[in-house]
């Protein structure tokens, strides 16, 4: 089932796993207290009816693959609380979807956020968010892009991005809609931006984006990717993903599994090993960083482009 896929990161349909994402956080308040992994008030507002319909679909498949987006979540947020009381000044979130740690975590609220996602997403989630509250966050940036023709970095820099601040990259449910290519030109042109910062991202293992794994509903799952425009990619080993990191400029490299998050937050390894979560800082200037990058071309942190149906089902509203 292993097949190539070109350069592309055009993402029709990229704002369905953006509620999707939020409706399977929203889900962890339907459990008892004491067995949620997160808690997001945010969550079930932004998800809306398609995306709870989307976190029952899922459920039937297996009820680990919505499990795991809520541990996800839950290890992004200690990860950045931490960053936060180190010092790191600006978050910039790659691909936001309808995430609401702006909102949510009170250490957010403290720190110049970037959102950078395709408008088609954006503008709703910035419709949505003025209903709630009246108008948006004053430290939020939100920034536009089309992934695969605009410049990360030149568009951060148009936006007010502060190359001398400490800065959180969190790239949160996308590489695995991604290919190598696009994945280490990104890090690299990150990695540019300061030495000190840091990125969290996550990764899937390559034998479920090819189907030779026995997890539950897994092919199942990469139908219903492929059914809307949105197959899985790319899959890595960590000890791969740690060179890849290395080359690009990073170093205090960590990788953790979803069972060993599974463990931490629920005492179980009763999960597949479905997702790897990767910290890293860049190197200081005197490391040598063995890959630059100067070409500006195509850079990929994915997102969904499209028109985005909950566009007219707001107006509606």
């Amino acid at each position: 089932m292993k097949t190539t896929y070109s350069k592309t990161i055009e993402k029709p349909s990229g704002f369905q796993f953006a509620r999707w994402s939020a409706g399977a956080k929203a889900f962890e308040d339907t459990l008892p207290p004491e067995q949620r992994v997160i808690h997001d008030p945010l969550a079930h507002y932004y998800a809306g009816q398609a995306g709870m319909r989307m976190v029952k679909m899922m459920h039937v498949i297996n009820p680990n693959i919505r499990k795991a987006i809520a541990l996800r979540a839950r290890y992004f947020d200690d990860h950045s609380r931490q960053c936060v009381k180190e010092g790191y000044e600006q978050v910039v979130l790659l691909g936001a979807g309808y995430d609401s740690r702006y909102i949510r975590l009170p250490e957010f609220q403290r720190t110049t956020i970037f959102e950078l996602d395709l408008s088609s997403t954006q503008v709703i989630k910035k419709a949505l968010t003025r209903r709630l509250y009246g108008k948006l966050p004053n430290n939020v940036v939100y920034v536009p892009i089309d992934f695969s023709k605009d410049s990360v970095t030149e568009k951060l820099m148009a936006a007010g991005y502060q190359t001398h601040g400490k800065t959180l990259f969190i790239w949160e449910g996308v590489t695995l809609f991604l290919n190598q290519a696009i994945i280490e030109e990104t890090l690299g042109r990150l990695a540019e931006l300061g030495q000190g910062n840091r990125i969290i991202f996550d990764f899937v293992p390559p034998e479920l984006v090819d189907d030779e794994t026995d997890y539950k509903g897994n092919r199942q799952l990469l139908k219903l990717c492929a059914d809307v425009q949105e197959p899985l990619t790319f899959g890595c080993q960590p000890e791969r993903m740690k060179g890849i990191l290395n080359s690009v400029g990073y170093d205090k490299i960590k990788i953790v599994s979803m069972r060993e998050a599974n463990r931490i937050y629920c005492e179980s390894e009763n999960i597949e090993d479905s997702y790897f979560f990767a910290t890293a800082e860049v190197k200081p200037n005197d490391q040598d960083h063995g890959l630059i990058f100067k070409p500006k071309g195509i850079i990929g942190c994915g997102g969904g482009n499209g028109e985005d149906p909950l566009r007219s089902e707001f107006k509606g509203r």
